[in-house]
C-alpha cells in the first residue's frame, strides 16, 4: 500500500460511514506520536445523536502508509449505537473493497476574472470552461470520488491549481464565486477555438471578447487534472504567480509584495532538482539564486531583459530583508522632482511608477514556456 492508496482507503471509509449513519462530523485535532508510529485524527460524531463520538487513529510502519486503523468509542455512544463495533468493522471492509473503484461525479462552479474577461468555451477529457452572460466563467471537472461530499472536496482540492495555471496562461487573476446566476453565452461553433499566437507577451490572449488558450495548453490542463492531486516546481511557481497577480490587479498598495512574489515564482520554476554545490570555505550550500533568475529570463526572452531581472531581484531583496521600497513618494496634483540615492535612477518617484508590469508579463511568459517544456519534475502526490 502507498500513501495514495492509504488516502483512497480513508476517503472510501468516510463515505461508507456517511452512508451508514447519514451524517459524519469531526472534532479534528490531529496528533502525531512518532515513537509509537501513530497518528490520531481526533474524534468523529456519527449521525445526529452522537454526544461523545469515536476516537480515530492509524498506525503506520512507513510514513504516510496505513498499517492499521483504531476506533475508540467515547462516553455513552455505545448506548446509542450498541452494534457500533460491528458496523465500524463492516465499513472498514467495505472501504477496502471499493477504494480502487471510485465513481465519476461532475462538479462545477463559477469564477470571476480580473480584469473581467471570461474564458472561451473549451472542453477536454473530464473538464470544461464556458463563458456566462454575467461576465463570469463556469468551470466543470469530473472527479473520481466515493460520494458527493468526497467529490466536492476533491473538486475544491483541484480547482486552485487549475486557476493558478489559468492565471499564467492568460495574465488574469481568478476567484471562485458562488450563487452568481448567469447563463451560458457560448455556442457549439465556438468550442475549442485555439489562440493562434502562442508567443504572445503583452496584455491578454483575447479573441472575440474571450480569453483564448492554445492547443498545447489544453493538453497540459488535461494532464494536470488526471490522477491524484499533486504539485511540482511549475505548479508551485504558478501558485506564487497567481497570488502576485491578484495583488497586482486588485491591491495597488501591495505592489512591493507582488514584485517579491513574481521574482519568487521565477525562483520556484527554475529550482534545480540536484542539491546545490557546497562552499569549500564555509561548507554551506551555494544556491546562486539571483544568477539563476537572471539566466532563466535571458534563456526565454533574450539578453535585453538582463537588467530588468537583476533590478527586480534587488528590489525583492531590499523589500524582504530590509523593508525598503524604491518608490514610496505620495501621488499629488503637484509633481515635485527630488533626489533619492535609493530611488529609480537616483530620483524620488511616486509609488505608481513602481508597478511591476514588465516583470509580470515577463514572468507569465517564462512560466507559460516552462509549462510546455515537458521536463521531468519533482511531482509529489498530495492525496
Amino acid at each position: 500500500m502507498s500513501q495514495q492508496d492509504s488516502n483512497l482507503f480513508l476517503r472510501a471509509l468516510w463515505a461508507s460511514l456517511r452512508a451508514r449513519f447519514g451524517k459524519l462530523g469531526w472534532q479534528y485535532s490531529p496528533h502525531k506520536d512518532g515513537p509509537r508510529q501513530r497518528i490520531g485524527f481526533g474524534w468523529m460524531t456519527l449521525g445526529s445523536t452522537s454526544p461523545d463520538g469515536v476516537g480515530v487513529s492509524i498506525q503506520y510502519a512507513r510514513v504516510g502508509v496505513i498499517k492499521a486503523i483504531e476506533f475508540v468509542p467515547r462516553g455513552t455512544i455505545l448506548t446509542i449505537h450498541p452494534l457500533l463495533e460491528g458496523i465500524l468493522r463492516e465499513c472498514v471492509e467495505e472501504a477496502v473493497g471499493r477504494m480502487r473503484t471510485p465513481i465519476r461525479i461532475s462538479c462545477s462552479t463559477q469564477v470571476a476574472s480580473f480584469p473581467r474577461i471570461p474564458v472561451g468555451y473549451y472542453r477536454g477529457d473530464g473538464w470544461y470552461f464556458g463563458p456566462l452572460d454575467n461576465g463570469n466563467t463556469e468551470i466543470g471537472i469530473t472527479v473520481r470520488a466515493f460520494d458527493k461530499p468526497d467529490a466536492d472536496y476533491d473538486f475544491a482540492s483541484r480547482l486552485p491549481s487549475l486557476l493558478d495555471v489559468l492565471a499564467c496562461m492568460t495574465n488574469c487573476a481568478f476567484e471562485r464565486v458562488n450563487g452568481a446566476g448567469g447563463r451560458t453565452s457560448a455556442s457549439e461553433e465556438a468550442l475549442n477555438s485555439y489562440f493562434d499566437k502562442p508567443d504572445w507577451l503583452e496584455d491578454f490572449p483575447i479573441d472575440d471578447g474571450h480569453l483564448r488558450l492554445t492547443l498545447p495548453q489544453l493538453k497540459f490542463l488535461t494532464g494536470l487534472l488526471e490522477g491524484p492531486v499533486s504539485e511540482d516546481r511549475v505548479t508551485r511557481a504558478a501558485r506564487m504567480f497567481h497570488k502576485a497577480l491578484t495583488l497586482f490587479r486588485r491591491v495597488p498598495k501591495c505592489l512591493d509584495v507582488s514584485t517579491a512574489l513574481f521574482v519568487s515564482a521565477l525562483e520556484a520554476v527554475d529550482l534545480p532538482s540536484a542539491s546545490p554545490a557546497v562552499c569549500p570555505k564555509c561548507s554551506q550550500p551555494v544556491y546562486k539564486i539571483s544568477r539563476r533568475v537572471v539566466d532563466l529570463g535571458i534563456r526565454h526572452l533574450g539578453p535585453n531583459v538582463e537588467r530588468i531581472f537583476k533590478d527586480h531581484y534587488q528590489l525583492r531583496s531590499m523589500y524582504l530583508h530590509r523593508g525598503e521600497v524604491r518608490s514610496s513618494r505620495p501621488i499629488s496634483p503637484h509633481f515635485i522632482p527630488l533626489l533619492d540615492p535609493d530611488g529609480v535612477e537616483g530620483c524620488a518617484m511616486p509609488a505608481v511608477t513602481n508597478q511591476p508590469l514588465n516583470l509580470m508579463e515577463f514572468t507569465g511568459f517564462v512560466i507559460r514556456a516552462e509549462l510546455l517544456l515537458g521536463k521531468p519534475n519533482d511531482a509529489a502526490p498530495l492525496g
